[in-house]
């Protein structure tokens, strides 16, 4: 069966507590109980209302360089798999703002629905605005550690406080060194740590791997 596009524009801004947003209706798509034209007059089947539930076939998000897909994708009150009617398709894209709007990012992003039936892939292409290199946060995209082989990485990642899509600073660096050190002490093993920062997508996106030393007391 065809698939029919389907795309909205939305523009996020911050103005104070609030986001703008600005909606551009195609004016190509026909009403839900209007039929659709094909050659040589041949009877199809109408659109589906918009109310009609959907399979979510697919989520794809693009251009989306300063926070984190997994993210982004955590905010949208739906998932892959799921039946939601088509207008509630757009509470995601709403919901993606929401996260920019809360890291002070702006920016537009545009939605486009490809219908199959009663599948549809769902697609958000992000265009971030530019921001000056200095004024540019630190997002986590992962963190790792090497090294221990005395305290579990289980222990380690309950130990530190930064996740993924959180502001990456030196405080919370710190704090996070202070709490492994806290760990190894109460083991009474010694620990020197290296913090190495990467950024492996070449934008504000970081992964930081933690090398640990471990000095066992004798």
């Amino acid at each position: 069966m065809r698939q029919h596009l389907f795309c909205t524009v939305l523009g996020f801004a911050l103005l104070g507590s609030s986001v703008t947003a600005q909606a551009q209706v195609p004016t190509s798509v026909p009403p839900s109980d209007a039929p659709t034209q094909t050659p040589g007059n041949v009877a199809a089947k109408p659109f589906e209302p918009v109310s009609a539930p959907l399979k979510i076939e697919s989520l794809t998000l693009t251009g989306n360089q300063r926070i984190a897909t997994a993210t982004l994708l955590a905010a949208v009150p739906f998932k892959v798999g799921d039946k939601v009617p088509q207008a509630r398709i757009t509470e995601g894209l709403q919901a993606i703002m929401k996260v920019y709007q809360q890291h002070h990012l702006t920016g537009d992003v545009h939605q486009q629905l490809s219908l199959n039936g009663q599948s549809v892939k769902v697609t958000w292409q992000i265009k971030e605005a530019a921001a000056d290199a200095a004024e540019q946060q630190l997002v986590l995209d992962s963190v790792s550690f090497d090294g221990n082989l005395h305290v579990s990485k289980t222990a380690l990642h309950d130990a530190t406080r930064l996740r993924p899509g959180q502001t990456v600073t030196p405080v919370a660096m710190l704090a996070d060194e202070k709490a492994m050190q806290l760990l190894y002490t109460k083991k009474n093993i010694g620990i020197s740590i290296k913090p190495e920062v990467t950024h492996p997508h070449h934008d504000n996106r970081v992964n930081i791997i933690y090398h640990l030393d471990e000095k066992a007391s004798d």
